[in-house]
């Protein structure tokens, strides 16, 4: 199952059925061949910026696909294999050279696709109003919030991102569409101890009341 399971992560639907062919010697060589493959790819357009990172991992895959294109039910090359599984992460983890220290950051970043994906592979099914309602508490909690931060108690916006685990980017985002409403309304934005009384900020920013907010009040 861990074998199937590893496969799909890279292949898909394609890795899917496969666990009982775990032991298959020939099938394990040409599958993760294929894996080995789409992984040069991904790792070629990550480590483009970085000559060394890319020569290195590059030679880590080279030193990994000739492990696998060797191996057969009389051969075992699983120390080989390991080997070269060890030295590609510690290159993709910023362990760069043979010193136990990291030399490299790392940044993992999702756009907002790749997060609604997530969110919803990951939440249990409801039903639209119940989404709508969810939404919009956490919505109204964070936006009250990061208002009260930056500009009720005075905080910097490097601050506020401190406090609220986010990048600047984003609470200047926030902070503009807080703006865009009291601009449109005419009314200061809601106080924090009033939160269930905070308008209904989108995240794609400010909408007119008459949409579907009222489902999440």
């Amino acid at each position: 199952m861990e074998f199937e399971m590893a496969l799909m992560g890279v292949l898909g639907r394609k890795g899917m059925g496969k666990a009982s062919l775990a032991s298959d010697a020939r099938f394990v060589r040409e599958s993760m061949l294929k894996v080995v493959h789409k992984w040069k790819q991904r790792i070629r357009n990550l480590t483009a910026m970085d000559e060394r990172l890319d020569m290195m991992t590059m030679g880590n895959l080279e030193q990994l696909e000739r492990a696998i294109k060797d191996m057969s039910d009389s051969t075992n090359n699983d120390w080989l294999i390991i080997s070269a599984l060890t030295s590609l992460v510690n290159r993709l983890l910023g362990y760069d050279w043979d010193d136990g220290e990291v030399h490299r950051h790392l940044i993992f970043y999702r756009d907002r696709d790749q997060e609604n994906f997530d969110h919803n592979v990951m939440l249990e099914p409801m039903d639209a109003v119940e989404t709508l309602r969810s939404t919009g508490k956490t919505l109204r909690a964070k936006y009250a919030v990061i208002d009260h931060l930056r500009n009720r108690t005075g905080l910097s916006v490097n601050e506020v991102a401190n406090v609220m685990g986010m990048s600047e980017y984003q609470v200047r985002k926030i902070l503009s569409r807080v703006e865009q409403y009291e601009n449109d309304q005419r009314v200061k934005f809601s106080d924090i101890s009033k939160i269930e009384r905070t308008p209904l900020i989108y995240d794609d920013g400010y909408r007119n009341p008459r949409d579907l907010t009222q489902f999440a009040q």
